[in-house]
C-alpha cells in the first residue's frame, strides 16, 4: 500500500474514532453495562430440615441455557421476552418448570433426599441489561442422625458456588455443571485450606473471564499494539496485573469502595484512551505505565463486585483475592502473548509492517470500545 494512501486512511479513521468518542460522552442517556451473576447456593440446617437458597438467572434456565450466560443471550428474542415479564407472570412458569427440574438436583445424606420448592422470590423485570436474579428456597427433611451430605448439580445448570451457612468453619466450593461436591460435614469444620481456597477461586476467576471476555481481551490487545516490543508488552502487562490485584484488594477489604462498584464503561474508556495513545506515542513512557496501572486498578474494582456476589471466606480472604485475580490475569497474559506472537509471525522483520499493523489494530480496538459505549444512544 502506498504510504500517502495509508496515512490518509489513518487520518480518516482517527477522525471517525475521535468523533464517535466525543458523541458518546456528550450525549445523554444510559450506558449499556451488561452483567451476570453466577449461580450461588447457600445451604443450612434448621429444625431437622435442609434448606437450599438458590440464586440464579431463571429465565436462562427456562430456555435450557447456562444461567451465567446473560451476555450471550442478550440478543435472543425469547430470553428478552422473559426478561420483560412482570414477576407475577413469570412465577407460574418457573414453579411449573421446577416441579420436574428439581428432581435433577441430587442431595445424598448418604441416601438421596427429596427436595421441594418452598418459596420463590422474583424481582420485577424490565431491565434487559442486567440479569435478573431469582431466589428459590428448596427444602428436604433430615433425620437427627444425619452428619454429612453430598450435592450434585444438574449438567444443564451451569457452574455454581456452593456455600454452607450457620456453622463454624463452613464449606465454600466451586462446582462445574454435573460435578458432585465432596462429603460436607453438616456441623461445620469443612472450610477450605488456604491452598484449596486459592485453587477454588482461581477456577472462579477463569469462569468469570470466559463469561465476560470482551473487556480483558481488549485491555490485553491495547497493550500489545503500542510498539510490538517484547519489553514494552512485558512491562505493561506487569503494571496492569499489579493494578488489578491492588483494585481487587482495596475493594474487598473496603479500603476504597467505588460508587456503584465501577460500571463496565469505565474500563472501556481506559481501553479507548490506551488504543488512541498507541497512534500518537510509540515509545514506552512513565505516563503510559501509570495509565495502564490506573486502568488495571479500575478493572480490579469491577472484579471485586463480582467476587462479593460469590462471597469471600472470612478466614481466607487473601488466598481468595489472589486466586480470583490470577484466574482473570492469566488469560489476559495468554491473550497478550498469543496476539504478540501471531503479529510478529505475520509482520516478520519489517518494522514498517509492524507499525502499520499496530496502527490499524489500535484503530479497530478504539472503534470497538467507542461502539460499545455509544451503541445505546445510536440505537435510540
Amino acid at each position: 500500500m502506498n504510504g500517502h494512501v495509508f496515512h490518509a486512511i489513518l487520518r480518516v479513521c482517527i477522525f471517525f474514532v475521535l468523533s464517535c468518542f466525543f458523541v458518546a460522552f456528550v450525549s445523554s442517556g444510559p450506558v449499556r453495562a451488561q452483567s451476570s451473576s453466577p449461580t450461588v447456593i447457600d445451604f443450612w440446617i434448621a429444625e431437622e430440615n435442609l434448606f437450599l437458597k438458590v440464586s440464579l438467572n431463571a429465565e436462562a434456565l427456562l430456555l435450557g441455557f447456562d444461567p451465567a450466560r446473560h451476555e450471550a443471550l442478550s440478543g435472543d428474542p425469547q430470553y428478552l421476552s422473559l426478561r420483560r415479564m412482570a414477576s407475577s407472570e413469570l412465577e407460574p412458569q418457573i414453579i411449573q418448570f421446577m416441579k420436574t427440574w428439581v428432581q435433577d438436583v441430587v442431595v445424598e445424606v448418604p441416601e438421596r433426599v427429596a427436595l421441594t420448592l418452598e418459596s420463590i422470590s422474583i424481582p420485577e423485570g424490565g431491565d434487559e441489561e442486567t440479569a435478573r436474579v431469582t431466589n428459590l428456597l428448596l427444602a428436604a427433611p433430615l433425620s437427627d442422625q444425619t452428619s454429612n451430605l453430598q450435592l450434585r448439580w444438574p449438567i444443564d445448570g451451569g457452574p455454581i458456588v456452593l456455600r454452607q451457612q450457620g456453622v463454624t468453619a463452613p464449606y465454600t466450593g466451586y462446582l462445574t455443571a454435573g460435578e458432585t461436591s465432596p462429603l460436607i460435614p453438616l456441623r461445620g469444620g469443612a472450610s477450605l485450606t488456604p491452598q484449596q481456597t486459592l485453587q477454588t477461586y482461581f477456577a472462579l476467576g477463569i469462569n468469570h473471564f470466559t463469561h465476560a471476555p470482551f473487556t480483558p481481551i481488549l485491555l490485553a490487545l491495547s497493550l500489545v499494539f503500542q510498539s510490538l516490543s517484547l519489553r514494552s508488552v512485558t512491562v505493561q502487562v506487569l503494571f496492569l496485573s499489579a493494578g488489578v490485584f491492588l483494585g481487587l484488594g482495596l475493594a474487598v477489604y473496603d479500603v476504597l469502595n467505588p460508587i456503584i462498584h465501577v460500571q463496565a464503561q469505565v474500563p472501556i474508556a481506559f481501553i479507548i484512551i490506551l488504543a488512541l495513545w498507541n497512534l500518537v506515542v510509540r515509545r514506552l513512557q512513565v505516563a503510559r505505565l501509570l495509565t495502564v496501572f490506573a486502568g488495571g486498578t479500575v478493572f480490579g474494582f469491577g472484579l471485586a463486585a463480582a467476587l462479593r456476589v460469590i462471597g469471600v471466606p472470612p478466614d481466607h480472604q487473601l488466598p481468595a483475592i489472589l486466586g480470583f485475580g490470577a484466574g482473570v490475569v492469566v488469560p489476559i497474559v495468554l491473550t497478550a502473548s498469543a496476539a504478540f506472537g501471531l503479529t510478529l509471525l505475520l509482520a516478520g522483520e519489517s518494522h514498517r509492517t509492524r507499525s502499520r499493523i499496530s496502527a490499524l489494530a489500535s484503530i479497530l480496538i478504539a472503534g470497538l470500545g467507542v461502539y460499545w459505549l455509544a451503541e445505546p444512544w445510536m440505537l435510540g
